[in-house]
């Protein structure tokens, strides 16, 4: 197989288009290549739900900081150079409040009782949730409280944009494909076939709009789709695995044995790379307001140290500072917070709380990809370098803590949709004999090149199985068969490059007009994968 298009290839030297459409990119390219000639961005076909995303008491009691900001205790400079008091706010600010929290939302929590849900979410005023009934979404909590009371929560809810409407979303996959073939494709589209890379997951009016849409609107030959879960197999030239498809929405399981997909044990959990960059935004906000209020403390601490009259207690105080300045120096050290103070001082909070809020999508993905990671307990390795990115309008310091602590909400054990839960539940599905599978994992997705994915899943992975001893039998010596695959392809590539493979087989199903009048190509989107749930 060619790795690229080759400078002088044209595209009658392959004989079909491949098509992978993600939740994030899309991909496009010729049969027997293993890299797509085009990459696009996937238009959002969900809708997030912003009232479903919830976060458990912060072990760095976040909402404390917010409370002590809050309180007209304390000064904040302003932009202007003039001196600003926060008015004192008589709602205790929980940690679920910070995902959205801002500067003004802060100034403005008792000012004004009219506002929109966000604004009222973020004061503890009740209203109504999804289904009509009226709660409080956020209860004031007492200093105290018991944290052992915590919970697990879902974090994210999504929905489909079109939900059920055949129409919208024929028109919504018109004006996708346009875009992205219309620049690659030179030929008549009656002479190619297109093989498509499907989520088998997704609702099947989805799955059906996107195939009549290749055939009736843009009139290719005909089309022939293949699981993307089952692809990466081609390209490994194994029968028995189990692929992790580590994504933008999911985190997905699929256990193949013998090139049969065992899909009554297909699992997923709601996480994957849109939460983790919905985290890397919270903590950038995070520690930027821990920063200023490191320095609303030292402000403090000065200005009493200089109205300090007397001579015994000037001296006292200062034999004092010592030790505290050298405390507070190695809890700063710890922290990793003396960057963000000296940048902290070049913009105001605000404008530096809206530049994160305003970064785009592109921004964060760099950010992730290219400084984030996964730390290695085991030998507690962890780096402690600051990132200064640059944006149009201002720099944005990323701090050594949230380099790696944003990929660990895919292992965080508050939230019940977790690495960990993937594991446990796929496992207790299997039986001895089908736990086999397990003896090949193939990583794929965007969210497999993080640095450190791979020993963090194995981990966890090997963690799971000890606990599941203790009530399952498991075949002898389980452990020391397992073992993961490494293709020399990108594991955001392997579903493609999979496809590819399969491409050059012989008798592949062809579904043109002829199968969509009769209703054969919806028939079997719909019972290639629920069929199976009915064993």
């Amino acid at each position: 197989m060619e790795k690229r298009l080759r400078k002088h290839d044209s595209e009658n030297d392959y004989k079909y288009y491949v098509l992978q459409i993600g939740r994030k990119y899309t991909y496009a390219g010729y049969s027997g290549l293993y890299k797509p000639i085009s990459v696009s961005v996937t238009p959002n076909f969900f809708v997030y739900n912003e009232k479903f995303h919830n976060l458990v008491h912060n072990k760095n009691n976040f909402g404390e900081i917010i409370q002590i900001c809050s309180k007209g205790e304390h000064q904040q400079r302003g932009s202007n150079g003039k001196t600003s008091f926060l008015p004192t706010c008589e709602v205790q600010w929980t940690t679920d409040q910070l995902r959205s929290t801002t500067v003004v939302d802060i100034k403005d929590a008792t000012q004004d009782t009219d506002r929109d849900d966000t604004r009222d979410a973020a004061c503890g005023i009740t209203s109504a949730d999804d289904e009509g009934k009226i709660a409080t979404n956020f209860a004031k909590t007492m200093q105290g409280e018991n944290s052992a009371e915590r919970k697990t929560f879902p974090i994210y809810h999504y929905e489909y944009k079109y939900n059920q409407d055949i129409n919208l979303w024929d028109k919504f996959f018109e004006e996708f494909f346009f875009r992205i073939f219309h620049n690659i494709v030179k030929t008549g589209n009656k002479v190619k076939k297109v093989i498509v890379v499907l989520n088998m997951f997704l609702p099947t009016i989805i799955k059906y709009s996107l195939c009549k849409c290749l055939i009736e609107k843009l009139d290719y030959s005909s089309i022939s789709y293949i699981n993307d879960l089952v692809s990466p197999l081609y390209l490994c030239n194994c029968k028995t695995c189990v692929v992790i498809d580590l994504g933008y929405l999911n985190c997905r399981a699929l256990p193949i044995i013998n090139g049969f997909p065992l899909y009554h044990h297909y699992t997923y959990v709601n996480n994957g790379g849109f939460y983790i960059n919905k985290e890397l935004r919270r903590l950038l906000k995070e520690q930027y307001l821990k920063a200023n209020l490191n320095n609303i403390k030292n402000d403090e601490r000065e200005k009493n140290y200089a109205n300090s009259n007397s001579p015994y207690n000037d001296l006292h105080t200062n034999c004092n500072t010592d030790r505290d300045q050298h405390k507070e120096k190695k809890e700063c050290t710890d922290e990793t917070y003396d960057l963000l103070n000296t940048f902290a001082t070049m913009h105001s909070l605000e404008e530096t709380l809206n530049a994160i809020d305003n970064m785009s999508d592109e921004d964060i993905e760099n950010i992730k990809v290219k400084y984030c990671y996964l730390k290695c307990e085991k030998n507690n390795y962890v780096s402690d370098k600051h990132v200064l990115y640059k944006l149009k309008n201002c720099n944005v310091v990323i701090s050594a803590e949230t380099r790696w602590k944003a990929c660990e909400i895919l292992f965080c054990k508050e939230y019940d949709q977790n690495i960990h839960s993937l594991f446990s539940t796929i496992l207790d599905k299997l039986t001895i004999y089908e736990s086999s599978a397990f003896y090949n994992i193939l990583l794929v997705g965007g969210c497999s090149n993080i640095k450190g994915i791979l020993s963090k899943i194995a981990q966890t992975f090997f963690h799971v199985v000890k606990e599941k001893k203790k009530k399952k039998k498991f075949m002898n010596n389980f452990e020391n068969k397992v073992h993961f695959l490494f293709p020399k392809i990108s594991p955001n590539l392997r579903q493609f490059a999979g496809a590819s493979i399969y491409s050059k087989l012989d008798n592949l199903p062809d579904y043109g007009q002829e199968q969509i009048y009769s209703n054969l190509l919806y028939d079997h989107l719909d019972e290639d994968v629920y069929m199976m749930f009915k064993r």
